[in-house]
């Protein structure tokens, strides 16, 4: 959730920021190449770990209050910070109330800030089926659903029974599957912060579905770089085809740009170098795409979003 306008200046003391009277941690200046996967970009205004929803709520209310830009973090896996950085509060939901998983019957609980293998995995520990396509996909759950992540056996979108929500004045609300939309790679839950979901998944055989959550991993993680973090998946596949399958048809593997290059086995996954910048990696999304137009006709839409 973002509300486009800049941070009203403060004339308080350069230590002090517009949340000290809220009873909030919240940092300064907060660098944030090390809470994405690229590694690359400048600070965040203000950073923050809220403790639990009430916590959470204030600080909503105030950015809105003053004006304050706000997003959420976060596994960071496809997010790029511009170098100059975030002109307002980045929060990410890491508190243990944020990443609870509680398994009922066929429902899964989870926090926003939960990592979605864990999700996947007590899912799957429980004999519930449903989500085991997604196990090589990075990030949290809340990332997940925000963006309607998926696999080769179907999306997340297609479990979600209802999601927890807060609005921009710091309420709360459970928006259950009528309110929803999901389509591929996307959801309409970008007007909120998402704190928690409840998934609807089917009984299944534990065992047979930890040899199916294992053949995935194997599988995801076959085509996908090694040995490095610092990598993120360019673009939505179109319907019919895949990113991967255009961007090598059109050239585009040995494109460049500085310190960011295209990951060869798999054209669709960038990688960024030791010093790699933010522009590189911008520069060459935009290299790809423009390949792609001139040379096949086909606009890919990137995945890597751009603060």
């Amino acid at each position: 959730m973002t509300q486009h306008h800049s941070p009203t200046p403060s004339k308080t003391p350069a230590h002090a920021t517009p949340f000290d009277d809220l009873g909030v941690a919240v940092s300064p200046g907060e660098p944030l190449a090390h809470h994405t996967w690229l590694g690359v970009g400048g600070p965040a205004a203000y950073f923050c770990e809220p403790v639990d929803v009430e916590a959470l709520s204030r600080v909503v209310a105030r950015c809105r209050e003053r004006s304050i830009p706000l997003r959420v973090v976060g596994g960071g896996s496809n997010v790029l910070v511009p170098a100059g950085g975030y002109p307002g509060m980045v929060v990410r939901l890491s508190a243990a109330p944020f990443c609870a998983i509680d398994v009922q019957g066929t429902i899964c609980q989870a926090g926003a800030g939960a990592k979605l293998v864990h999700v996947v995995s007590a899912a799957v520990q429980a004999g519930l089926a449903g989500l085991e396509m997604l196990v090589d996909v990075p990030g949290t759950i809340g990332g997940a659903v925000v963006g309607n992540a998926g696999g080769h056996g179907g999306d997340i979108g297609q479990r979600v029974r209802d999601v927890t929500v807060m609005l921009g004045d710091g309420t709360v609300e459970i928006r259950d599957r009528s309110r929803l939309a999901f389509e591929s790679r996307w959801s309409n839950l970008d007007d909120c912060i998402v704190i928690a979901c409840r998934l609807e998944l089917d009984p299944d055989d534990a065992g047979l579905l930890t040899k199916r959550m294992q053949k995935q991993w194997i599988l995801g993680r076959g085509g996908q770089p090694n040995g490095t973090r610092t990598v993120a998946m360019m673009f939505k596949d179109p319907l019919g085809t895949t990113a991967e399958s255009l961007i090598a048809q059109a050239g585009g593997r040995e494109l460049r740009s500085g310190e960011a290059t295209i990951y060869p086995p798999h054209a669709n996954y960038l990688v960024a170098g030791p010093r790699c910048t933010s522009d590189d990696v911008r520069t060459l999304v935009e290299l790809v795409r423009d390949r792609v137009r001139q040379r096949l006709g086909v606009e890919l839409t990137p995945l890597i979003q751009v603060w």
